[in-house]
C-alpha cells in the first residue's frame, strides 16, 4: 500500500497534504511515506524535498516502457492521528501507530484503479509483478505466510484484469525450487547471495531479449574491475589496467550512447 501511494503521489502531486503526512515528534519532521532518510527540522525544507522527489517520479512513471514492482508484505502500520497508511516508522514510538493485515480485496481493488489511470497515460506499458521472498519473521512465520498469501491472491486478480501484466515467481523459485536454508542469509529471513544470483539468472533468461543479454554479457566485466581495489601508490599494471577498461567503456558508451557509463568512465579516467 505505501508503494501504491508512492506512485499515487508521484502521478498526481496534489495529493500530498503535510497535515496527513507529515509527522512531528521532538522537533523534528518526518514524511510518513518515504524512506527514513526523510527527516529535517525544517517543515518547510523537508516539504520542499518531497515535492522535488514525487515530480522526478511522476516523470519516471510518465517515460517508462515497464514498471517492475514488488510487493513485500500486506502488514500495514496506519499512523493512529490521521488514519493513514504509512510506508516508514521513522523508529518513532510504537504507540503512535496501529498493525493491520490488508484484506485481498483491499489490495487488488486500490490497485485496479491505480493501474487503470496509469494505462489511460500510459497505454503500452508492461508490468512485471513479483512477491518478494523475504520472510518478515518479527511477528511469527504464521503472520509471514498469512502475509504473502494474502498478496498472492490479491495479485492474482490483478493479473487476470490486466493482460499488461507479467508474474515473475521470485518468492517461489527461493521457496519452492531452492528451497534449502543454505540458500538464505544468516538471519534466515533474506536470500543469500547464491540465491540472489540464481534468481537474478532466472530473470535474464526469461524476461530480457537476446540483445539486451549479449549487451549484459559486455557490461558486467566493467560493473565487476569498477570493484577492483588499486593499489596505492599506482603501478604502471594498475595504470595498463585502467587505461584498457577506459577504452571497453568508450567504446561501448559509443556503441551505445543511452547507456548510463558517467560513473564508469570518471572511475577509470581518474
Amino acid at each position: 500500500m505505501s508503494l501504491l501511494q508512492g506512485m499515487q503521489q508521484a502521478l498526481n502531486p496534489n495529493l500530498f497534504d503535510p497535515e496527513k503526512h507529515l509527522i512531528t515528534h521532538q522537533g523534528n519532521y518526518y514524511g510518513t511515506l518515504h524512506h527514513g532518510s526523510f527527516k529535517s527540522d525544517s517543515k518547510e525544507a523537508l516539504i520542499a524535498r518531497i515535492h522535488t522527489q514525487n515530480k522526478l517520479f511522476g516523470q519516471y512513471l510518465q517515460e517508462a516502457d515497464y514498471l517492475l514492482l514488488t510487493w513485500g508484505s500486506a502488514q500495514v502500520y496506519t499512523w493512529h492521528t490521521t488514519q493513514q497508511v504509512v510506508a516508514n516508522c521513522h523508529k518513532l514510538p510504537a504507540h503512535l501507530f496501529e498493525k493491520s493485515l490488508l484484506t485481498v480485496s483491499e489490495i487488488s481493488a486500490a490497485y485496479e484503479i491505480f493501474i487503470t489511470e496509469l494505462l489511460r497515460i500510459k497505454p503500452k506499458l508492461r508490468i512485471i509483478w513479483s512477491i518478494s521472498p523475504v520472510k518478515y519473521i518479527r511477528g511469527g512465520l504464521h503472520q509471514n505466510n498469512l502475509s504473502k498469501s494474502t498478496l498472492l491472491l490479491a495479485l492474482e486478480t490483478l493479473l487476470k484484469k490486466f493482460p499488461q501484466s507479467y508474474y515473475f515467481p521470485a518468492f517461489e523459485i527461493l521457496q519452492d525450487e531452492l528451497r534449502d536454508y543454505r540458500f538464505y542469509a544468516a538471519d534466515m529471513a533474506h536470500p543469500s547471495e547464491q540465491a540472489i544470483q540464481y534468481i537474478w539468472e532466472q530473470f535474464r533468461e526469461h524476461l530480457l531479449r537476446e540483445d539486451t543479454k549479449a549487451l549484459y554479457e559486455q557490461v558486467q566485466p566493467i560493473s565487476q574491475a569498477m570493484g577492483h581495489r588499486f593499489l596505492i601508490p599506482p603501478s604502471p599494471e594498475q595504470a595498463a589496467f585502467k587505461s584498457k577498461q577506459l577504452a571497453l567503456v568508450q567504446a561501448l558508451q559509443a556503441k551505445y550512447p543511452q547507456l548510463p557509463l558517467a560513473s564508469a568512465l570518471s572511475h577509470f579516467s581518474q
